[in-house]
């Protein structure tokens, strides 16, 4: 007989069970563990994982928060549209610091150098655009190569190879993955990849990445240490077409993809193979996104899932216990 997927630690349900667009986790001063939900009602809400409630309702817009960032003391968040703010955590709550208007109609996601406070926003005709936090337009990528044509920017993920050495990968709509050298705004490489990306993500330690798209092929990818060049790897079949979002386990040891069918699927880095399939959710999964530090309710660190259906599910998976 088959083994039933496990349950989640927890289920929370989103207030109004309003449809789930971001997640990210946040470890406050004071020992303060949150999980801030992207909402399509324009609100971030802030779980406290301790009473796994809702302590802090942050209203951003009207639009649906596609993506969420969180420092030290800054909120980044990304509305439906194109609208990017930044809010300052003060001892009142959130202020509103700054606003960048990019009338941009796509789902691609911002990236982020947090150390430099440097956003990477899409923009539409294969452009991304580089501002700092302040709101202030410092650079842009954008591609000389007028064959082939790229389309506009799905997804995009910030990386550090080596130190003092940034780069950015950025998928393509019509399928085209391109590695942007970040000191020199240049694009290095480029993989055609299958279909429209909708995901991407690469672990440094395995030296290999994961894009996940409209098809039922999630793909891996390497980039050469030496060249830097992109190189197709291996294709993994699932039962089901439509990728949302893919993410890497900062251990390097698995990685996930969330689906449009509502399933999450955990794969072992090593074999590639899918270790589980989990089916709590009964609609598209929207993002995925594992905790940079233990949650101290569970005493591992955790994922969370969230999507249409309004639920977010924390989960405690292949972590080695201390």
């Amino acid at each position: 007989m088959a083994l039933l997927p496990p349950d989640p630690v927890y289920t929370i349900r989103n207030v109004d069970n309003t449809p789930v667009f971001s997640l990210a986790f946040n470890f406050l001063p004071g020992g303060l563990e949150r999980l801030l939900a992207g909402s399509k009602n324009g609100y971030v809400y802030a779980y406290n994982l301790q009473t796994n409630r809702v302590q802090q309702k942050i209203k951003v817009g009207q639009a649906p928060i596609l993506h969420l960032l969180h420092t030290e003391d800054q909120l980044v968040t990304q509305e439906k549209g194109g609208k990017y703010k930044i809010f300052n955590l003060t001892n009142s709550g959130y202020q509103e610091d700054t606003l960048i208007d990019m009338d941009y109609p796509g789902f691609c996601r911002f990236e982020a150098n947090t150390k430099l406070k440097t956003l990477y926003v899409p923009d539409r005709e294969s452009q991304v655009y580089i501002f700092n936090f302040a709101g202030e337009k410092i650079g842009s990528l954008k591609p000389e190569f007028s064959d082939p044509k790229l389309g506009d920017p799905m997804c995009m993920k910030y990386i550090e190879l080596a130190p003092e050495k940034s780069y950015l990968l950025v998928g393509y709509e019509a399928g085209w993955l391109v590695l942007w050298d970040l000191n020199t705004s240049q694009a290095i490489g480029k993989l055609q990849t299958k279909e429209c990306p909708m995901s991407v993500d690469f672990c440094k330690d395995q030296q290999r990445g994961i894009i996940g798209n409209a098809s039922d092929v999630i793909q891996i990818f390497s980039i050469g240490r030496k060249d830097l060049s992109l190189v197709h790897g291996t294709d993994i079949t699932i039962k089901n077409h439509g990728i949302n979002k893919v993410q890497s386990r900062l251990d390097a040891k698995v990685f996930v993809s969330g689906g449009w069918d509502g399933h999450i699927r955990i794969f072992s880095w090593f074999s590639l193979r899918p270790l589980v399939v989990l089916t709590e959710h009964k609609r598209a999964i929207q993002d995925v996104v594992y905790s940079t530090q233990k949650v101290s309710m569970w005493n591992a660190n955790i994922m969370a899932a969230g999507g249409l259906d309004g639920v977010i599910t924390l989960w405690d998976l292949y972590n080695q216990k201390q």
